[in-house]
């Protein structure tokens, strides 16, 4: 049983609401809120079209656990880079009930997001005409950022949790037990088959930033990059960047600043390596606009 949760629209204009079937069966596609309707939950998306082969997904980390606001809930509309087209989407899981806070976009039995959400990413790309991937996201937004990435596609993954068993059980477990109805030794045995990235190698050029504060860097980092062979240390070799730092205790991110540097960069190198000059890009796109 999904207990309802507050919802508020009008922050972002009218929604464009699609049942499943005729989201994939659109042949054009809207500015603004699009919302896939899986029934008793939902997965929206803030789209913005730029016709560019480019486009930037932008996936939040957990709600504030002391905080709940209306959803939908986006990160990332200041960290979009301005060359590429963007989708910021916000995790179905919020959906099933008041105590989930975090899903970490893989899923649920209503919504099952690890097989459901490529194919919705490759239809956004179709209807935009891109072709490649750029994925951004902090913590858990991190984690999708790694867990969907492509072979042709960047993934920037922020203090990423890798193996959601090595993360605070009692934030896990509201999505456990609401998304799959599992609990105790099956719960465990879930958060492993579903939420352990060592059992996910890294596909196409992986950006990882770290915190060394955070106890990510032992928990998470270091066992994900020893089982796959990651560099430990920071470098960057073209296929595997890694940025270590200290930016507060805990699990602080990078200020946004330096996050919207490292982003526009790498969408621009994107973009150069596809024969499209960022620059004039941009200044043809704004001439287009007027």
């Amino acid at each position: 049983m999904v207990s309802a949760v507050a919802r508020d629209y009008s922050r972002w204009g009218v929604p464009h609401v699609y049942a499943r079937e005729s989201f994939f069966a659109a042949t054009s596609l809207p500015d603004g809120l699009i919302v896939i309707d899986y029934g008793e939950i939902e997965l929206p998306m803030l789209v913005r079209r730029r016709g560019a082969p480019v486009t930037f997904y932008g996936f939040h980390a957990a709600m504030n656990p002391t905080i709940r606001r209306p959803l939908p809930f986006f990160q990332g509309r200041n960290i979009a880079p301005a060359a590429t087209n963007s989708v910021l989407l916000c995790d179905p899981s919020l959906y099933l009930h008041e105590a989930v806070k975090v899903g970490w976009f893989l899923g649920n039995r209503l919504c099952p997001l690890v097989t459901e959400l490529p194919l919705v990413l490759d239809h956004l790309d179709r209807l935009m005409g891109a072709e490649r991937r750029l994925l951004w996201g902090n913590s858990a937004g991190g984690t999708a950022a790694l867990r969907y990435s492509r072979e042709q596609d960047v993934a920037i993954a922020v203090n990423p949790q890798t193996i959601l068993e090595h993360f605070t059980w009692g934030r896990v477990l509201p999505w456990i037990e609401h998304g799959w109805q599992a609990s105790g030794a099956d719960a465990r045995s879930l958060a492993g088959r579903i939420g352990d990235l060592r059992l996910h190698a890294p596909r196409g050029r992986t950006v990882y930033v770290q915190n060394i504060d955070d106890e990510h860097h032992g928990r998470h980092f270091l066992p994900y990059a020893h089982q796959h062979g990651f560099r430990t240390e920071p470098g960057d070799d073209g296929r595997q960047g890694l940025i270590l730092g200290t930016w507060g205790k805990g699990h602080t991110p990078p200020p946004p600043e330096m996050q919207r540097r490292l982003v526009a960069g790498e969408a621009d190198r994107m973009l150069e390596e596809m024969g499209v000059r960022p620059g004039l890009w941009n200044r043809l796109r704004r001439v287009a606009a007027r």
